[in-house]
């Protein structure tokens, strides 16, 4: 993170500690879509090579929105119910 910066950009590894998860798993949410798109995309390197940054504004703001962990999907739900 920038020193002083009120709102920095976060690397992949920084969000995920952020959030307490996995790098793995906050790329499995930027892959599907359910997470917040970069606000630094970096475009202009190969796919392969990209280092995208989120502000900490953003994460935050998408936070309280994610899935608790360990909650169950809503068929498992509809599957245990009689």
């Amino acid at each position: 993170m920038t020193n002083g910066d009120p709102d920095p950009l976060l690397t992949v590894a920084e969000v995920a500690a952020r959030l307490d998860i996995k790098p793995v798993t906050w790329r499995s949410y930027v892959s599907r879509g359910t997470a917040p798109p970069p606000d630094t995309p970096d475009l202009g390197r190969p796919e392969a090579r990209r280092a995208p940054r989120w502000l900490t504004s953003t994460i935050d703001a998408w936070a309280p929105s994610r899935r608790s962990p360990g909650r169950p999907r809503a068929a498992t739900v509809e599957a245990q119910q009689p």
